[in-house]
Order: C-alpha cells, then structure tokens, then sequence
C-alpha cells in the first residue's frame, strides 16, 4: 500500500488562519525587538560604569597629585571639577 504525500498548501486560506499568523508574527517581532532593548540597555550600562570608573580613577590620581604639589595645580582643580561634575551626571 503506497501512502499518497501530503502536498503543501501555499498561501493563506481563511481569515482566521491569516489573523492568527500575523498575531505569530507580532509576537515573535515583540520578542525579538525586547531582546535587542535588553541587549543595548546592558551595553550601555556597561559602557557608562567603564566611564566613571576611568574618570574616578583619573580624578584619584589628581588628588595624589595635589597633594605632592606642583606648579600647575590651577589647572589640576580645574579638570578635577570637571571630573566631579562628569561623575556626579551619570
């Protein structure tokens, strides 16, 4: 006995097959675009705790340095508002 193979039918037949594959597809579409925000949400997390870590340690290292003294200790204060500032932002 030959089993006769199943052919594929092609295209949408009913309305309610063609509102249930596009609600597939918002779904999946919904899923994947959620991931994604994850993704470059962490991404930028991660990328803003890199930045006050160099500027925080830049900032340490001008305190070392004031405190040894030299002459360009009016330029010193200066970036190290501007680090304060910059740390205190994000």
């Amino acid at each position: 006995m030959v089993k006769k193979r199943e052919t594929k039918v092609r295209g949408v037949h009913t309305t309610k097959e063609a509102a249930e594959r596009m609600a597939m597809l918002r779904r999946d579409n919904v899923k994947r675009h959620a991931a994604h925000a994850a993704r470059s949400n962490l991404r930028e997390q991660q990328l803003t705790k890199q930045r006050v870590t160099q500027y925080q340690y830049e900032l340490n290292n001008l305190h070392e340095a004031s405190i040894r003294g030299s002459g360009l200790d009016a330029i010193r204060l200066s970036r190290m508002n501007v680090l304060k500032d910059l740390i205190g932002r994000l």
